[in-house]
């Protein structure tokens, strides 16, 4: 542990809490990912991804990182999209890790790049893996990327307002969420 950041020991800390954070959020983005999904030239479109910045913005980049990895994945491979799935959980996982650690417990602005970064990482990462991998050719692949970019913004403009909205309305409960040392009493 470094002196003079406590807070960063418990920033990536994967207690008890986190697990059990981490599989309600698996299930919320699945639902979200599963159930509300649109159609596109060869993929679909969903809201997951107002589902992990919700749940990397209020419980980290390990929440984030595993729910946006497993959920939207679990949803490629119960759709008929499981050619999808390796992209899906690398680069969802990598949208919700990155967006807890820039976003987690910070300000709009923060949250803002966050969600930018983590949009750009989906367009260009679906687009090269369809390009490179799953081999549907360039004009495929463009087509599918004002649909992409809507996903994203949609995803963003909702994560940031719907973590607003949970950090005033349950500010209190939010508060004892935070990963505490177990101490023992002597």
């Amino acid at each position: 542990m470094q002196m003079g950041r406590p807070e960063q020991s418990h920033r990536l800390a994967f207690t008890p809490l986190t697990i059990a954070l981490s599989g309600v959020m698996i299930a919320v983005v699945f639902v979200a990912t599963r159930f509300i999904q649109v159609p596109i030239p060869s993929g679909y479109i969903h809201l997951g991804d107002i589902a992990i910045y919700t749940g990397a913005f209020l419980f980290g980049p390990i929440v984030g990182g595993i729910s946006g990895a497993l959920g939207p994945m679990l949803a490629d491979l119960t759709s008929g999209y499981g050619q999808y799935a390796p992209a899906t959980l690398v680069l969802h996982g990598l949208q919700g890790l990155l967006a807890g650690w820039i976003g987690w417990r910070a300000g709009i602005w923060r949250m803002i790049l966050a969600v930018t970064i983590g949009g750009l990482l989906i367009v260009v990462g679906y687009f090269l893996y369809e390009v490179a991998v799953l081999r549907i050719g360039f004009a495929t692949a463009m087509a599918n990327v004002p649909f992409n970019l809507w996903q994203v913004v949609s995803g963003a403009v909702g994560g940031v307002v719907l973590t607003i909205l949970f950090r005033e309305s349950y500010a209190a409960l939010l508060a004892r969420l935070q990963p505490q040392r177990f101490r023992r009493e002597a």
